[in-house]
């Protein structure tokens, strides 16, 4: 490949070369405009004279530019140069999960098990993500894995605190790369030693080849080693394709069995989704409060992937051990007391809201909103599924802004898993005509959420999206998930969230989905610390005309999930801090 750095490629300058592979060179650069490091891959490959080609290598790329998760690396840009591929990311400081174990292996050390599970949890939450939206790495290794410590350097001499996260790059990099080369038919593309059954031996692969691969990584995690390592590349291949993995001396035989699953040779057999994996390594080592935000989401993570119709799969080793922790779980949830309330009296208008009346717990699902949708069903990109099933709202400690608990049935219902942002509220503007936001700044920062709207703009932007705004049940319950006397907060029960809370912004708004630990059990990120939320029908009557605002913005105490501020008509106090998400019953 020709040199590159000094070279002024797009609006990126490529400053020095980081790494050099088969596939790619990568490059440290500065974005001329934005001001700000970033990665850039350059792929070794002239496909200017294929304009298939260009057109696979433009679409795989856009897929994977969509993708929007804290434990993803972001991808900005790309485009060719003089023929070359090139894409252009989000450059994080911090070592591979690679460059982290070789040390620990020349040491003759392992990541202690209760660090290995922080890892895997967000490892999980990516993986499930990214194949909710379609999209299979198909090179999970820890090469491709960063350790990110967003309060400085990691020392790779020491051992692992739990502030530092687990980042996936490189998703859809195999694919992008073979639409950008024109892979040979039956040339298998990914890394040997992590390299599925499926993946090895040339066959069509789906999700759960990802799953088998991050299997291997926790395997040399808690190992030290690959489960397969020969002298030729062949070998390997051979080995992954018909050979058992060893057992991994010192493990428990709940870990064991948990790495005999997530390494099965048919799919079927294996995980079916990688939070399952975590939730069982979770139980098996016994850390079993942190398993629960996990545990409440899972069932929605299995339903969200896509997944082609299959046989049966055979008996799962791992499970017998996972359903009766998760029955002791059950119990304990029964057990849970809610988090004290702040105290926001001080902070929020003086006047008195209206009065309320809790009306009785329903026994029939509630209707999606008194506003319908119309038109098409919309994409399921971006939003998430929460099942129907009956969703304790409200709480026990009740005042002014809070209910007594009441059930409430629920059908099937989908939410946005992010705010609604500028940039959409924008292209919404620009399609129908619509009037900009009550915002003293306009237009505001791309990725942070809109705000400025009243809940009529709101409504009309959903039904613009062929969508809707949640019923106001809809919101809580997408926010504290499922059972008795669910958790007050996304995260849990702890209004800090063990401290992390504290450091939300509290000037402004910030990214949407950019605070990793702020998401509920069914990962809807930001519904409190970032903006008010406007919601459709409510669940308890107010003031004739009321509408209500949930959540909780910036600059004041975190509210919990059941506190409701009742706004009546002419009261524009909050419409500055007021911001929305869509939801629907259907999606495409």
């Amino acid at each position: 490949m020709p040199e590159w750095t000094g070279k002024t490629i797009g609006k990126v300058r490529i400053d020095k070369l980081l790494a050099r592979g088969g596939m790619a060179e990568v490059y440290l650069g500065t974005h001329l405009t934005l001001e700000r490091p970033v990665a850039v891959k350059l792929l070794h490959s002239h496909i200017e004279e294929e304009p298939s080609l260009l057109e696979r290598f433009d679409r795989e790329a856009k897929v994977v530019a969509g993708l929007r998760h804290p434990n993803i690396v972001q991808l900005f840009d790309f485009d060719t140069v003089d023929g070359h591929p090139y894409i252009v990311m989000e450059y994080l400081k911090g070592p591979t999960l690679a460059n982290y174990l070789r040390g620990l292996h020349e040491r003759k050390e392992l990541i202690p098990p209760h660090q290995v599970a922080r890892l895997l949890k967000g490892l999980t939450a990516a993986m499930d993500y990214a194949h909710s939206q379609g999209v299979i790495h198909r090179d999970i290794k820890p090469g491709n894995i960063l350790l990110h410590n967003r309060r400085g350097e990691i020392p790779l001499d020491k051992p692992l605190t739990s502030e530092i996260e687990a980042v996936v790059t490189d998703f859809g990099l195999v694919r992008i790369a073979n639409a950008a080369t024109q892979t040979m038919s039956g040339m298998v593309s990914g890394t040997p030693a992590y390299m599925s059954p499926e993946q090895a031996s040339g066959e069509r692969v789906d999700h759960r080849t990802d799953i088998y691969s991050l299997g291997v990584v926790l395997y040399e995690m808690l190992a030290g080693r690959v489960p397969f390592e020969a002298d030729s590349t062949m070998s390997v291949l051979y080995m992954q394709i018909h050979n058992a993995p060893p057992p991994i001396p010192g493990i428990s035989p709940d870990v064991q069995a948990i790495m005999n699953r997530a390494l099965m040779k048919n799919p079927n057999d294996r995980y079916q989704t990688s939070s399952e994996m975590a939730i069982d390594f979770y139980l098996a080592i016994g850390m079993t409060a942190d398993a629960k935000t996990i545990i409440d989401a899972f069932p929605e993570s299995a339903k969200s992937i896509r997944v082609p119709a299959e046989p049966e799969p055979k008996p799962k080793p791992a499970r017998s051990m996972t359903l009766l922790r998760m029955g002791i779980f059950a119990f304990l949830g029964l057990l849970i007391l809610g988090a004290g309330t702040w105290g926001l009296s001080s902070l929020l208008p003086s006047s008195s809201p209206p009065t309320e009346t809790a009306g009785p717990a329903t026994t029939d699902p509630v209707a999606s909103s008194t506003v319908p949708v119309t038109g098409d069903l919309p994409n399921a990109a971006g939003m998430v599924q929460v099942s129907s099933g009956s969703y304790e709202v409200g709480r026990s400690e009740t005042d002014q802004y809070h209910i007594a608990p009441q059930v409430i049935p629920l059908k099937d219902f989908w939410i946005d898993q992010y705010l609604v942002t500028n940039t959409q509220y924008q292209e919404y503007m620009a399609a129908t005509g619509a009037t900009q936001p009550q915002t003293e700044v306009w237009p505001g920062q791309p990725d942070h959420p809109v705000i400025g709207v009243t809940w009529e703009e709101s409504q009309a932007y959903c039904q613009w999206a062929n969508k809707r705004l949640p019923n106001e049940a809809e919101w809580e319950a997408a926010g504290r998930g499922p059972g008795v006397a669910p958790q007050l907060y996304p995260w849990g029960n702890d209004v800090t969230a063990e401290g992390q809370a504290l450091k939300l912004p509290d000037q402004d708004t910030y990214p949407v989905g950019t605070q990793s630990f702020n998401h509920s059990p069914f990962g809807v990120f930001d519904m409190v610390g970032n903006v008010w939320e406007w919601v459709g029908e409510p669940y308890s009557s107010g003031q004739a005309g009321s509408k209500f605002l949930r959540g909780g913005r910036y600059g004041l105490p975190i509210n919990d999930l059941a506190f409701r501020l009742a706004v009546v008509p002419g009261d524009t106090r909050y419409i500055k801090f007021a911001s929305f998400r869509c939801a629907a019953d259907q999606v495409k």
